[in-house]
């Protein structure tokens, strides 16, 4: 936590500028307050010129001072123009206030500050570029002591400084963008070279350490603006001297159209004075994202310290534009822009990432099963995953659309730090009382409707299913189960038969005689389409043929197990009132009820925290997973007392895993995020959005016959022929691929394979949602001009 303003720097006013300056210089003049970020800075205007006078902090020593006296000289040598000190009436370069804080007046360097200078031509990035080198090349013979500090903006620690402070952000939004552009850079410095961490490649020595957009001076008298000069030289140390170049474009990229034209100009400039090594150039990308990272991440340390000084926060919010631009363009691209206008030919990493994904898929295909699939002909490295990005071992971001799993987010800190936390004390089994998975069972229940109130905690949604059949046949007696087409429900052997999806499926068995399977209610490819009102009730009557015929073998029902939306089905938005009166149905057939929620769970429908609630239902079992733990193995199911005590017969039930302190602490985390961060709320809002846009497509494109779905739960069914209704698996398979080739990940689903799925984290956000509609426009644009085979 940084320090509160010293005393003495917070009460300086302009009066007290004036009367030192007229004490120690003998000068007089009127003093204007100028921003800092520490510091008290005055302009000072007098007859013998303008000059900038500084008041610093007490930790500033005479080491520091000499060798900001020794760098302005050598600057001023080199014909760089950059402050120079004025000398006190003793005839020293700076003095002491009080006996603690230094000092200073200096020459004023004529210019507006870069930031202020809206047209920018190409030629004053590139002249920025040669500037920062120009300086490099001035200072590369200084030894002086003081270079080498223990310093907070030094890059060489920023990742380290980030992840310490980026929870000081108040905005829970903020603080994604800069847990996700840390994973960024990460990968792309250390885990996108095949092991090659850049960072012990990259040269140190002087550098400036912070030419940004307001230590940029700018001349704007003539047709063109021009650089003009540079000051503040409080960040001189030892640092990487590419990462100098790093710093100073990450703030002229600053609310640019095309930030990576920016970097290209600068590095332009920059390398005719100062020669990148090839090597180091791949790391010029993220250095400049973590430059940003590191100057957001202490700015809200600092305005935590001095919230009236608006200076702190004047690169907050523009800096998470950047960031949040910078998360979708490719850092490999980057790296091929900046080959070329450096002159290097075509990278020889490109060969050795395809040798090593085809020794990687080999290897894969040698100890895993072959059935195991892969997403995409080209499959992606993945290294490692952040809020709403996956970040693959190239170095390039994907906004993850499709992977429901974590819920809260890729790796949210939250999570993260309540599953080591619990890891750190202990982890064992129900055997043993425990306070957390008494906690977590408790919220749990109170998210649910009476009378459903009793958790049994499994490893996962499977296990959660399994464990239901076997409390429904306990509780009704009955062996048989009634499910929809198409439905999936598990991966275990009596899921499998269970699951349409898979037994109809290629490989599948085919449909086990005490499995019924009713109709799927889907109203775009069905009998009861969306112009029928009573569409719910009448495809609900298919559950009497199925209850007949389970009576006619001489069996008896255990339960109507049934997903609040099908999703391998289609992401098929139930009728209204379907199970009311498939419940009613079931139940008077004395079967129990079963709501599958290990997809639709936790908020993820937007408008009900269960997407059973949004059809009136109280469900007699509810099962949970995939998304409780974010990732973490969790499942649940939770029902009634009175079923619970039939369960209770005298086999014990008992689960290794499932209940343990670090799952359940993972898990009451993950509900904690969910209020805290209003995602419920937020998956409804940009769920209504992209549910919207996709409408609006479908009008635009033939290829899309319907868009359904719920909060973050939506797909888009693909056609050759709206009046046919033909299937068109083939396009939205290509449509996903080219999704992926802009940096989007989706999916396909369906038992046609022909709906387009769209079930992010509940972290995707609105500019998300309009990405995601932008890109899809294109790419139904690029589909439709192609032919694709029956």
């Amino acid at each position: 936590m940084a320090a509160a303003a010293e005393p003495l720097l917070a009460g300086f006013t302009p009066e007290d500028a004036e009367q030192l300056l007229a004490e120690h210089f003998g000068i007089q003049g009127r003093a204007t307050p100028l921003n800092g970020y520490r510091d008290r800075n005055f302009c000072v205007d007098t007859e013998e010129g303008r000059f900038v006078l500084k008041l610093m902090s007490q930790e500033v020593g005479k080491e520091t001072l000499t060798l900001w006296v020794d760098a302005m000289q050598r600057l001023a040598a080199a014909g760089i123009a950059a402050p120079q000190p004025f000398a006190t009436l003793q005839g020293n370069p700076w003095g002491m206030l009080a006996d603690c804080n230094p000092f200073w007046l200096t020459r004023w360097v004529e210019g507006v500050p870069l930031a202020e200078v809206q047209a920018r031509p190409a030629a004053l990035h590139t002249a920025i570029g040669a500037l920062v080198g120009q300086v490099q090349l001035a200072l590369a013979d200084c030894t002086h002591p003081a270079l080498d500090r223990q310093f907070q903006w030094d890059l060489r620690n920023g990742e380290r400084v980030s992840a310490a402070n980026f929870a000081q952000l108040p905005e829970a939004g903020d603080r994604r963008v800069l847990h996700e552009s840390l994973a960024g850079v990460a990968v792309g410095l250390g885990d996108s070279r095949h092991g090659e961490d850049l960072r012990n490649l990259l040269a140190v020595g002087p550098i400036h350490g912070d030419a940004n957009d307001y230590n940029l001076l700018v001349s704007t008298e003539g047709e063109q603006p021009k650089l003009s000069g540079l000051i503040d030289l409080e960040d001189l140390s030892l640092g990487w001297l590419r990462g100098d170049l790093a710093i100073s474009a990450a703030y002229a990229m600053l609310d640019q159209e095309d930030p990576v034209a920016v970097l290209v100009d600068m590095v332009r400039g920059y390398h005719v004075v100062s020669a990148i090594p090839e090597q180091e150039l791949p790391a010029l990308w993220p250095l400049a994202c973590l430059r940003m990272c590191v100057s957001i991440s202490l700015g809200a340390v600092a305005r935590a310290a001095d919230p009236d000084n608006s200076y702190i926060s004047v690169t907050l919010q523009p800096g998470l534009r950047f960031l949040r631009q910078s998360l979708r363009i490719s850092g490999p691209e980057v790296h091929q822009k900046l080959r070329q206008v450096c002159g290097f030919g075509a990278e020889e990493a490109k060969g050795k990432e395809q040798r090593g994904q085809k020794q990687r898929l080999a290897r894969r295909h040698a100890v895993l099963g072959p059935n195991l699939s892969l997403s995409y002909d080209n499959p992606l490295h993945m290294v490692r995953g952040a809020g709403r990005y996956l970040f693959e071992a190239s170095g390039r971001g994907y906004l993850d659309a499709i992977n429901n799993v974590p819920h809260v987010g890729h790796g949210h800190p939250q999570v993260v730090q309540a599953t080591t936390a619990q890891l750190h004390r202990h982890n064992t089994n129900t055997r043993y009382l425990d306070d957390t998975v008494l906690e977590y069972a408790e919220a749990l229940v109170a998210t649910l409707p009476a009378p459903l109130s009793v958790v049994h905690f499994v490893n996962s949604g499977s296990e959660a299913n399994e464990l239901a059949l076997r409390l429904a046949r306990v509780h009704s007696g009955g062996r048989d189960f009634v499910v929809l087409d198409a439905a999936y429900h598990g991966n275990t052997q009596a899921l499998i038969d269970l699951s349409p999806y898979k037994f109809q499926g290629p490989g599948g068995q085919g449909r086990q005689a005490h499995v019924q399977v009713a109709t799927l209610p889907d109203r775009y490819r069905g009998t009861y389409g969306y112009d029928e009102a009573d569409a719910g009730p009448l495809y609900a009557q298919d559950l009497d043929r199925c209850l007949a015929s389970i009576a006619e073998r001489g069996a008896k029902p255990a339960a109507f197990l049934c997903e609040a939306i099908p999703g391998c089905g289609g992401q098929v938005v139930l009728p209204p009132g379907f199970l009311a009166a498939a419940f009613a149905k079931t139940r008077a057939s004395g079967a129990l009820c079963i709501a599958d929620e290990v997809q639709t769970g936790f908020g993820r429908v937007g408008s009900h925290f269960w997407a059973f609630e949004t059809q009136g239902v109280i469900p007699d079992i509810v099962t949970v997973g995939k998304p409780m733990g974010n990732g973490h193995p969790l499942g649940a199911v939770i029902t009634t007392p009175a079923i619970a005590s039939s369960f209770h017969n005298g086999m014990e039930f008992f689960n290794t895993f499932g209940g343990n302190p670090v799952a359940c602490a993972t898990g009451l985390a993950v509900l904690r995020v969910l209020e805290e961060e209003g995602l419920q709320e937020n998956a409804r809002l940009v769920g209504e959005q992209l549910l919207t846009g996709l409408r609006q497509l479908a009008d635009q494109h033939p290829i899309l016959g319907d868009v359904r779905g719920l909060g973050l739960f939506l797909g888009a069914v693909c056609v050759r022929d709206r009046a046919t209704q033909e299937p068109a698996a083939e396009q939205a398979r290509h449509i996903v691929h080219l999704m992926r080739d802009d940096g989007i990940l989706l999916s396909t689903d369906g038992p046609l394979h022909e709906v387009i799925k769209i079930k992010p984290p509940l972290v995707f956000q609105t500019e998300d949602a309009d990405f995601l509609l932008q890109r899809l426009d294109s790419a139904l644009q690029r589909t439709a001009s192609l032919s694709f085979q029956p």
